[in-house]
């Protein structure tokens, strides 16, 4: 695994002090990490899911996408989730929904995890 790789999951380490963080190495210098208790607010049930995603071994230089949730997570209101939030899939063996946030700027600068995770955060608080 990348410095920049091991970094960035001491970062999510840090913005997540309270709950389990597992990761597995991708075999090319990323890996593939998994945050086991993320709250997502009132909008949703559960209010708390999990949150995974992928460090490519570019990182900084290459955006974290997709992220995904729990597979169980639906809107508290009934509102089917549509698209960029979208169900059917899965992650590390887990039933999930894909949250795509693409940072289309990815290519131009270096990226921070928790940047994206706050991005993806807040989208599902302000999504309509």
């Amino acid at each position: 695994m990348k410095v920049e790789v091991s970094t960035a999951i001491e970062e999510v380490t840090r913005q997540f002090p309270d709950t389990a963080i597992s990761t597995r190495e991708d075999g090319q210098g990323g890996a593939y990490v998994v945050i086991e208790r993320v709250p997502i607010g009132p909008r949703f049930t559960p209010m708390e899911t999990w949150m995974g995603f992928q460090i490519p071994a570019q990182y900084p230089y290459a955006d974290i996408y997709p992220v995904f949730i729990g597979g169980e997570v639906v809107r508290a209101d009934g509102i089917l989730l549509v698209a960029p939030v979208t169900a059917g899939h899965s992650f590390e063996g887990r039933p999930a929904i894909q949250v795509s946030r693409r940072n289309s700027a990815a290519q131009n600068g270096m990226q921070r995890v928790s940047a994206k995770l706050l991005k993806v955060l807040n989208y599902l608080e302000t999504m309509p």
